[in-house]
């Protein structure tokens, strides 16, 4: 008899908590779409199953749109050179390499210069030369090594970015924590260097239990006061305290959901926690029946309004706590490093010579370059002729004169599909009125919240922060509650001498916006205001007086330090408009699916478009998924043709990956389809086969499957709507 244990497995074995709420969000909304698509189309009798094979089957007039000329050979226009945009085009790359039957073209068509190559993947550099370490990422900057992020190290070492590098790009440790206890922290005027004192050690003098003293300016016992049980222990410790009931509940149902895929149970009362801000978990303490606020499983903490804006102060952005409750509930769940993690084997990580790096070597790879300056101003679908139309203008280059004028040259293209990976709000830019969008995309578009975030980096003669009396010489970061907020000192120039330069200031949300306020788009230019307030708010920060450091000389000491610097707001970038996806309550639950559904041949990929917003995996996942899509379309008009063409097939079976999970290809970051994307619809148990096609045997249609059939019916009522025929409901 054999004694191997049964595999427990977690929800971080099926791609993250994150991952497992997205997929019972996709499957109850396409379980409605269903619903509403029976009551749009006549005919459908009251009997006829509820999933889509059952209606497919009832409704013969269904036509699955235009297909390529020629099976395998169309071409496809890829919006935007982001990570998404040109991951994209190497995966095209990888499918017209391995499977002959496929000939794919593509075009990259990029609004920004050379030097925006990568979009939000973005390395101001002071030097030529990565290995000079002059430079700091605007963009993504760091990477924890877990589940959720795997598609991304599978690129890294796709592109030979690795640990054991020689030279740059490289992997190399990013340090998160102040591991020397030396950064400093300022709030409420009071500055204190190092791990500060709560409840865990009492010290002698008067700051025991206030450490910032935001409580002096009231009386005892006034109901203004700062809860003093939460002042006496780390802002991160209230918080994760917070959210520990409902992160372990999640853990456990989560978990024993994963054994069963249609199991929704689990989320019912979560989903009401969707709908909630993030500063309604601290501020209300009704509990409905032991059932948490409103029903959603949280409770409250039920602090003061004071309370909560010192835990959002000292720990967030201002603002950030009007998030979603569950984006802050699964977003924690998934990137918490594990408790029992090797305190001695490292967790984030960060790319030496800049995080731009990654995208231009993977733009390297292509077999096709993307087209700089080149702003997509219209998209137009034909269903008649099956093609999309997209306007486009040419735009300055880099290295324009500002002082000469430039005159713009249109030009409309034509492609079959479609892949936009733009952000939103520059999508919203775009023309499309003629799109052929659906209400739910064209919502999202428009509401969907971006996230505000500013950068400072300034150059320095010196990096003066790693000498005495301040020694930060590994990474860490210092928080304030100064217009700079956050300083983030680099993990790798740690060994250097000389010049270096300081993330001197890291802001999100409306402390973004504010100091957003003083950064020009030509920056160093016009800054002389933003210079001043970010050395002396340094300086406000770093002072030590006892150390013959007060505020005035190292002020100064600062200023004649100074070489230049660089600012960036990336809600002023106007190829942007926003930093990352930060999605608002009831954003996600109900606006997400319709992020992910095609659009007849128009299809939105990007970091929005994934369960995974803000970071390079959603966007890697997002171009996967939106090419199973494609490829599932393609594959049904055959097969409804009464035809067969193994190019699709074999793309899908690509995508999906080998049932051997030590196949060589499974090291790809094109391989396996995204987690957060259901294998099956509501209803369909985890047992019962699924198929790609409506055509084929008694078996429920796959999930995919049946969002792309959602969209030829919604192709398929334009179609009617056009021609002025009548269409039910």
């Amino acid at each position: 008899m054999s004694s191997t244990k049964p595999i427990n497995r977690s929800a971080n074995s099926y791609g993250g908590y994150k991952s497992q709420w997205a997929r019972h969000v996709a499957r109850q909304s396409l379980a409605h779409e269903v619903e509403i698509i029976k009551q749009k189309l006549g005919g459908i009798k009251p009997d006829t199953g509820p999933l889509l094979r059952d209606i497919a089957r009832a409704w013969p007039e269904l036509t699955f749109g235009q297909a390529p000329v020629i099976d395998g050979r169309f071409k496809m226009g890829i919006v935007g050179s982001g990570i998404a945009g040109l991951f994209t085009a190497a995966l095209i790359d990888e499918l017209n390499k391995r499977i002959p039957e496929l000939d794919i073209s593509y075009d990259i068509l990029e609004a920004g210069g050379r030097k925006r190559l990568g979009g939000r993947l973005y390395t101001h550099r002071f030097s030529a030369k990565p290995e000079e370490h002059q430079y700091y990422d605007v963009g993504a900057m760091r990477f924890p090594k877990n589940e959720v992020m795997n598609r991304t190290f599978r690129l890294f070492d796709f592109l030979d970015i690795k640990e054991d590098g020689s030279k740059c790009p490289r992997l190399i440790p990013y340090y998160m924590e102040d591991d020397y206890d030396v950064c400093p922290t300022y709030f409420n005027d009071e500055r204190r260097f190092g791990k500060v004192v709560f409840d865990e050690e009492q010290p002698d003098d008067d700051t025991y239990g206030d450490p910032y003293r935001v409580n002096k300016w009231l009386p005892p016992n006034d109901p203004d006061r700062i809860d003093e049980n939460v002042l006496k222990r780390r802002p991160s410790k209230v918080i994760s305290e917070a959210l520990g009931p409902i992160k372990r509940k999640l853990r456990e149902d989560m978990d024993d959901s994963a054994q069963n895929e249609s199991s929704e149970s689990s989320w019912e009362a979560f989903l009401k926690a969707d709908f909630l801000t993030t500063r309604e978990l601290f501020r209300r303490k009704d509990d409905v029946d032991g059932r948490g606020i409103e029903g959603s499983g949280v409770k409250g903490c039920g602090y003061n309004f004071n309370t909560i804006e010192w835990l959002e102060t000292y720990a967030y952005a201002t603002g950030w706590y009007n998030q979603s409750l569950a984006e802050t509930v699964l977003e924690a769940l998934d990137f918490d490093p594990p408790k029992d993690a090797d305190k001695k084997k490292n967790y984030w990580y960060c790319v030496e010579g800049g995080t731009q790096l990654v995208a231009e070597k993977l733009a390297s790879t292509l077999l096709k370059q993307p087209e700089f300056n080149k702003q997509v101003t219209a998209i137009k679908t034909d269903l008649k002729t099956g093609t999309i139309t997209l306007s486009t203008r040419t735009t300055k280059p880099d290295d324009w004169d500002p002082e000469k004028e430039y005159k713009s040259t249109p030009e409309d293209r034509e492609y079959f599909t479609v892949f936009n990976s733009t952000t939103l709000g520059a999508l919203q830019k775009m023309d499309l009125s003629k799109a052929k969008l659906l209400y739910g995309t064209k919502q999202a578009i428009r509401s969907l919240n971006y996230g505000a975030s500013c950068k400072v980096g300034i150059q320095f003669k010196e990096m003066w922060w790693q000498k005495s009396p301040w020694k930060i010489k590994q990474g860490g970061v210092s928080k304030t509650d100064l217009p700079i907020r956050v300083c983030v000192y680099p993990s790798y120039n740690l060994h250097d001498t000389g010049k270096g330069v300081l993330l001197c200031s890291y802001t999100w949300a409306q402390d973004a916006q504010r100091i957003g306020t003083l950064i020009d788009p030509m920056s160093p230019k016009n800054e002389d205001e933003l210079k001043e307030l970010v050395l002396s708010n340094l300086a406000q920060l770093h002072a030590r007086p006892e150390e013959e450091w007060p505020y005035e000389k190292l002020l100064k000491h600062l200023r004649e330090l100074y070489i230049t610097h660089h600012a960036y707001d990336w809600y002023h970038d106007s190829n942007m408009s926003g930093g990352f996806g930060y999605f608002g309550p009831g954003q996600f639950s109900k606006m997400w699916p319709s992020i992910i559904e095609p659009n007849g041949w128009l299809f939105l990929i990007g970091e929005a478009a994934s369960a995974h917003h803000a970071w390079i995996v959603g966007a890697l996942e997002s171009s996967v998924r939106a090419m199973h899509q494609l490829m599932t379309m393609l594959n049904n008009q055959v097969v409804k043709e009464g035809q067969h063409f193994d190019g699709y097939t074999k793309a899908i079976k690509f995508l999906i990956g080998p049932e051997d999970k030590n196949d060589p290809d499974w090291k790809l970051p094109f391989v396996g389809l995204p987690k957060e994307i259901p294998k099956r619809q509501l209803g369909t148990p985890k047992d019962k086969k699924v198929q790609q096609t409506p055509q084929k045997d008694d078996a429920d249609l796959s999930f995919v499957a049946a969002q792309v059939i959602i969209s030829y019916y919604h192709m398929y009522l334009q179609e009617k709507k056009e021609k002025g025929g009548d269409i039910a409901g």
